[in-house]
């Protein structure tokens, strides 16, 4: 095997496509992909990118790493690319790479290193949560945020199971309300359609947390808007992306942003009409979207970071995050 350090921000366009090509034959994440971190790495990378990839003998990229260096304030620190706006970090693993890849990778990321290594939000079957460390380094690890987990049934009707006897009947109330409106509809935007589709997201998103007394929400930073419109025709172009829209009477009244695969469906962030409260948008869309999910033959649906009481309603479990740091011994 031969490992190899991206140490300048010319070399990363040149792993692109073999990136995509290790990313879909591992089978991992969307947050995982070059079309989520690359567009990421343009708006908030630093100059200091420290990026391991591990190659066989062939030359095949194997396993990868993306992390980078941040200094200020006069310390430094390596965390992984895609820090703060993504609920899940890891490395990529092809399914033949060795046993002890990640050792590796982590080895070559570090070496010469003396700042710690910051690895926050990593899922339960994380890669980078079950390595050992590198020779010389200790590893210790800190509570991450919960992400609930919906796990599907294999039918619509079994999910009476999982969800509360409240929220089932909240949905069904929820349609008759938006029928008696005017009927309602659920679907997934064309592609030509996912600009203005999301430009409608975010104005429904800043305007609900304006009025809650938090400006603009998560979408108010100009650069996190910078990221997904930058990101959203890379995730489309890769079939990551599913943007999904409501509509009560003819009218647009909630737009959900998620990320499919691998059988699973990610719930990335949404925006509802609260003038439409009454017809409970933000219900029916999340109804619509879980049903869908089943049919499709989803496994689960992820609501992703923080504890909010809907997503226990709609029958999910917490499987927390964890965040680890390595530091010199």
């Amino acid at each position: 095997m031969r490992h190899d350090l991206i140490t300048t921000n010319e070399a990363i366009p040149a792993l692109r496509e073999e990136w995509e090509a290790l990313w879909r034959r591992a089978g991992a994440r969307p947050f995982q992909s070059p079309a989520w971190l690359l567009p990421w790495w343009s708006i908030f990378g630093t100059a200091h990118p420290r990026i391991a990839a591990l190659r066989d003998e062939g030359g095949t990229l194997r396993a990868l790493l993306p992390l980078y260096r941040l200094e200020e304030a006069g310390t430094a620190k390596l965390l992984p690319m895609g820090v703060g706006i993504t609920d899940y970090t890891d490395a990529l693993l092809d399914p033949e790479a060795p046993p002890d890849a990640v050792t590796h990778l982590l080895a070559t990321a570090l070496a010469s290193e003396t700042a710690p290594c910051d690895l926050p939000d990593l899922p339960p079957d994380a890669a980078l949560l079950a390595a050992p460390p590198p020779q010389g380094w200790r590893a210790e690890t800190w509570p991450g945020e919960p992400c609930p987990v919906l796990t599907l049934p294999d039918s619509i009707e079994a999910l009476r199971g999982p969800i509360s006897s409240n929220t089932l009947r909240k949905l069904r109330m929820s349609r008759h309300r938006a029928d008696r409106a005017g009927g309602w509809s659920a679907t997934t935007a064309r592609p030509e359609d996912v600009p203005a589709l999301w430009e409608h997201l975010v104005a429904l998103h800043q305007s609900r947390w304006t009025r809650k007394g938090e400006e603009g929400g998560v979408l108010a930073d100009p650069k996190v808007l910078a990221f997904h419109r930058t990101a959203l025709p890379e995730l489309q172009a890769a079939g990551a992306l599913r943007l999904h829209a409501l509509k009560i009477g003819g009218e647009t009244a909630a737009v959900f942003h998620t990320l499919a695969g691998p059988d699973r469906l990610h719930l990335y962030i949404g925006g509802f009409d609260e003038t439409r409260a009454f017809e409970s948008p933000g219900t029916l869309l999340l109804g619509h979207l879980i049903e869908s999910a089943v049919t499709e033959g989803l496994r689960e649906v992820h609501f992703l970071r923080g504890a909010e009481p809907y997503k226990y309603s709609w029958g999910a479990q917490d499987r927390p995050n964890t965040g680890r740091r390595l530091t010199r011994a």
